[in-house]
């Protein structure tokens, strides 16, 4: 058994440097343990990553259970703790993205690219039907995969096929301990309810493996479409200098509607990064609606997305009022350094500056030094430019490298554009 997940592990290890999210649940400490038995990766690489969220007055305990194991068995740790306001209603849902929020700001700060999660086939399954539950699409369905990426990290799930009664056995073999999460039992979560009547199913012979081979087939399907998507989107869509999509509206009567979908999720994911999830089907059948048949309305807004009609096309670029959600990041002379998901920035001298977006007050400069900023297309919105990247020394422009404009010679900021596919 042990060989057996320590492959599984194994496989999945793409860099030289990782980190893990470990709560102190069985599958997380299973996850922890197989990394420090795993011969492809030096133990001075693993960064063990654990969230006190404060939700529970045992939170602070098992992070430091958490910790205490790790040093047992040679790995660094991290404790991030979650401080502010704390929700009081769609707990799990907020607590999740927090977390996420969290690790992947870690994981930035300390050049991380792949981040190590213990979610196994159990889950797998129960996400499937959670999702069932809502109305997911086939895409929704399936988006629980060993591999995603967001926000410029690696989302890597080894276990994600394997059942969770196998961790069980791994784990008492190996005498590793976990803590019990109490809101596991908590029937005031709908994933709770869900995973309670799994455990029925299970207890009367359900076959999870069968469960898994219906899952994996919808899988290749979206795999299929996904194909499929991509000879519409080379014939009628177009990212324009990763700051703003237009898409051609032949587009909306020439293709199927789960492809349009597919194109609408797409663009909001790439101008909305931060989110996990995207706005739920209903919202994107009612811009489809709007987008074939409202004339009245020339722009609408969904998931941080602005949808702007113009005589030929379909114009998307990011929502200026979402503008102050992106994270400025501290520019590197030694390494591209990822911003907004849409670009890799370096620079060739030290700056105390960091990467942000050129917004208003940046166009203002670019005006007044006479730069031409039709670089991204003579139909951009000038909203769509205000997105762009920009290096900034508090209130000082220092370079917006789409338009080629530095305030010095001696600067020269290198950028590339993170290659989307819609």
């Amino acid at each position: 058994m042990a060989h057996k997940l320590t492959n599984v592990f194994d496989k999945y290890l793409m860099s030289s440097k990782i980190a893990i999210a470990v709560s102190g649940g069985l599958d997380s400490m299973v996850l922890m343990n197989l990394a420090k038995l795993s011969n492809k990766i030096n133990t001075r690489n693993i960064h063990i990553v654990v969230v006190d969220h404060g939700l529970r007055k045992d939170s602070k305990e098992e992070a430091l259970f958490v910790k205490e194991e790790a040093k047992k068995i040679g790995l660094r740790s991290q404790i991030l703790i979650w401080k502010g306001k704390k929700p009081t209603t769609k707990i799990q849902e907020t607590a999740r993205k927090k977390r996420y929020d969290m690790i992947f700001e870690y994981c930035k700060k300390n050049n991380i690219s792949d981040l190590f999660v213990a979610h196994h086939l159990d889950d797998q399954i129960e996400n499937f039907i959670f999702r069932m539950f809502r109305g997911s699409g086939i895409k929704g369905l399936t988006s629980f995969s060993n591999f995603y990426k967001i926000d410029g990290i690696n989302l890597i799930r080894p276990l994600i096929e394997i059942p969770k009664s196998d961790l069980l056995i791994f784990a008492k073999k190996q005498k590793i301990k976990w803590v019990e999460d109490v809101s596991n039992s908590n029937f005031a979560f709908d994933r709770i309810k869900i995973r309670n009547a799994l455990g029925n199913f299970y207890e009367n012979g359900f076959d999870k493996k069968l469960f898994l081979k219906s899952i994996n087939k919808l899988k290749s399907i979206n795999e299929d479409l996904d194909f499929i998507t991509d000879d519409y989107v080379s014939k009628y869509i177009e990212v324009h200098e990763n700051i703003y999509v237009s898409i051609r509206k032949e587009f909306f009567d020439n293709s199927p509607k789960e492809i349009q979908m597919r194109v609408i999720k797409n663009c909001i994911s790439f101008f909305a990064p931060e989110k996990l999830y995207s706005p739920k089907d209903v919202k994107m059948i009612n811009i489809l609606k709007w987008i074939k048949n409202n004339r009245k309305i020339d722009s609408k807004t969904l998931g941080g997305t602005l949808f702007k009609k113009n005589k030929n096309a379909i114009l998307l670029y990011k929502e200026v009022n979402k503008l102050s959600n992106i994270k400025p990041v501290t520019i590197s002379t030694s390494e591209f350094k990822c911003w907004d998901n849409r670009f890799l920035i370096k620079s060739n001298i030290k700056i105390n500056g960091k990467i942000s977006y050129l917004g208003p007050e940046g166009v203002k400069i670019l005006k007044s030094k006479k730069i031409d900023l039709n670089k991204a297309k003579k139909e951009a919105p000038i909203a769509a430019i205000y997105s762009s990247p920009a290096v900034w020394e508090k209130k000082r422009l220092i370079s917006a490298p789409i338009f080629n404009y530095s305030n010095s010679d001696s600067v020269n900021i290198e950028i590339k554009k993170i290659g989307y596919m819609i």
